[in-house]
């Protein structure tokens, strides 16, 4: 098998640990803080990655950049991963994916703004698609829409931008694996102090609840770093949209939900302005 098949199996493996992630956040009763959540996910991960990264921890000695920049890009992942779950406990499944998609519009623009990097006249348009997507899913008049953690999700990935951007200027002067250790290891580090400090529920059902996405996390980030291992990313960007092809009838089956027409054109602005905005870029 070609490394290219191996990273897009490994990239649908993101994608089906992802949803299954965030599907089972759903199930969570109310009682159940989202810091709560965000402390199981990455005190899993952490555990989950220690033997990985210990073996190559000399890697950090060769970290140039100031280390606070390091710290500032795991605090906007660590933000971004709280408001992202208080997004998808309160939206549609389909729709929380959906603004979930505008990452690569904002890295975009981030990267426009912050790196003076040159944006042509299709890239502008396929921007503004994009945008134009995330109206026609919101739909303003649409009562039946709590806008409120719309606004949340859109948060989430422009913490998640900034974290991207980031990434980006570090990369320049550090290793790969030194900046993916950096922010798993200062957010396993806040999530273990959370996990003996913080009140976690006493809804046996809901920690067992919490530890099923702990592990879906953990897989998911896992199935990340193969696939591009194994594959550049601008072949297996186009892949994570399948996301949205089992979040709809998850949606639609587990929990009732539905989306409108014009919902569905939203849908499809994003993720070709973001497919157009991601051919050859390095996320």
């Amino acid at each position: 098998m070609q490394n290219k098949h191996k990273g897009l199996l490994w990239i649908l493996g993101w994608c089906v640990t992802f949803t299954c992630g965030v599907t089972i956040s759903k199930f969570l009763s109310t009682s159940t803080s989202n810091f709560s959540l965000f402390c199981i996910r990455y005190f899993c991960g952490l555990l989950f990655f220690l033997p990985i990264f210990i073996p190559q921890v000399t890697t950090l000695a060769k970290v140039k950049s100031n280390p606070w920049l390091h710290v500032i890009r795991a605090l906007c992942i660590g933000a971004s991963t709280l408001l992202t779950y208080q997004s998808y406990r309160n939206l549609p499944l389909a729709i929380a994916t959906s603004v979930g998609f505008t990452g690569p519009l904002l890295a975009s623009s981030f990267g426009m703004i912050f790196l003076k990097e040159k944006i042509n006249h299709f890239k502008i348009t396929a921007l503004i698609a994009g945008y134009l997507g995330v109206l026609f899913i919101v739909q303003p008049h649409n009562t039946d829409l709590n806008l409120y953690y719309v606004f949340i999700g859109i948060n989430a990935c422009i913490l998640a931008g900034f974290a991207n951007t980031l990434a980006r200027k570090l990369s320049y002067m550090d290793p790969a694996l030194a900046i993916m250790f950096s922010s798993s290891f200062i957010l396993g580090l806040i999530a273990s102090i959370g996990f003996f400090t913080a009140d976690m529920p006493e809804n046996c059902f809901d920690l067992f609840l919490l530890c099923l996405v702990g592990l879906c996390g953990s897989l998911s980030q896992f199935a990340y770093i193969k696939a591009v291992s194994f594959a550049e990313i601008s072949f297996i960007a186009p892949f994570e949209y399948t996301r949205l092809l089992l979040a709809v009838p998850i949606g639609y089956v587990l929990f009732g939900e539905s989306i409108n027409i014009f919902q569905v054109f939203g849908m499809t602005l994003i993720i070709f302005g973001s497919l157009y905005l991601s051919r050859g870029k390095n996320y």
